[in-house]
């Protein structure tokens, strides 16, 4: 079923994540060098909005958090938010898609240098493979059972390219499965801004003008009880529910970025 090199790639990452001593090594990386690496990048475009919210948390159990996806680097930005305001996290995962992450050594590499290998599990899109991904939901359900324990998902469950920041995909179910299941903390955040070309932000971040043409933010919303999901039946139906429910609190977000962005005179965002 999978190429030598996927053998390879796969057996080396599972290792680190499932280990407790690598995992811990994996994710000092991830804390002193992939996030400050990317605060390093992003620091003088970066607006936060209710950040505030990630000092109030102290949980029981893990936290998943659930954001918009236009970028291949949300969940890079996320955790360089998240690391050093929640000094309570111990391991963080960013479930991603097989391909190039898991059949290339390139991807490796970038898994490695950019995340401390944290994008785990792989989810497959081929439908050859589509059975595996009932592990990787197992995988997370039970570590978002522990505290200590960040999950980064997106509801749309693929990157939306379209023009519009401020039009999501559709949600999908396999996020709200997750969250019936493990129960965790929801915490949703909307991402704006990201350069499509990181020449472009990277020059606008170390310009010395004092407003750069790039203005990356990131809204954070307050964690959700999501109680009207407590004793539903647990399904494909409950599952898309709550996806769609995380997703209309994300577009809530999308709404007021766009408001502050009217208001201050800054691009509406990166299309």
């Amino acid at each position: 079923m999978f190429t030598p090199t996927e053998q390879l790639i796969h057996g080396v990452v599972r290792r680190v994540n499932q280990g407790p001593r690598a995992k811990r090594l994996s994710h000092g990386f991830l804390r002193i060098v992939g996030a400050s690496w990317m605060r390093f990048c992003t620091g003088n475009l970066l607006r936060l909005a209710n950040a505030e919210v990630l000092d109030r948390i102290d949980p029981d159990r893990g936290v998943l958090v659930a954001s918009n996806h236009r970028s291949f680097s949300d969940m890079y930005l996320l955790s360089s938010v998240l690391l050093p305001r929640c000094r309570w996290i111990e391991r963080m995962y960013f479930p991603v898609r097989s391909e190039f992450f898991y059949d290339r050594l390139r991807g490796l590499a970038v898994n490695t240098l950019v995340a401390g290998m944290a994008m785990y599990p792989p989810i497959y899109r081929q439908p050859a493979r589509r059975a595996l991904n009932r592990d990787a939901v197992a995988f997370l359900v039970d570590e978002l059972r522990r505290r200590g324990t960040i999950v980064g998902m997106h509801p749309e469950g693929r990157r939306n390219t379209g023009s519009d920041p401020y039009t999501l995909l559709p949600a999908q179910p396999g996020l709200g499965e997750i969250v019936q299941r493990a129960r965790p903390i929801v915490l949703t955040a909307f991402i704006n801004g990201v350069p499509a070309n990181w020449l472009t932000g990277l020059r606008a971040n170390f310009s010395r003008r004092a407003e750069p043409p790039v203005t990356i933010t990131i809204t954070f919303g307050e964690p959700l009880a999501l109680d009207e999901f407590r004793d539903a039946p647990s399904g494909p139906r409950t599952s898309l529910a709550i996806a769609q429910a995380i997703r209309a609190d994300i577009e809530r977000l999308g709404a007021l970025d766009r408001e502050w962005r009217t208001r201050a005179g800054t691009p509406l965002g990166i299309g």
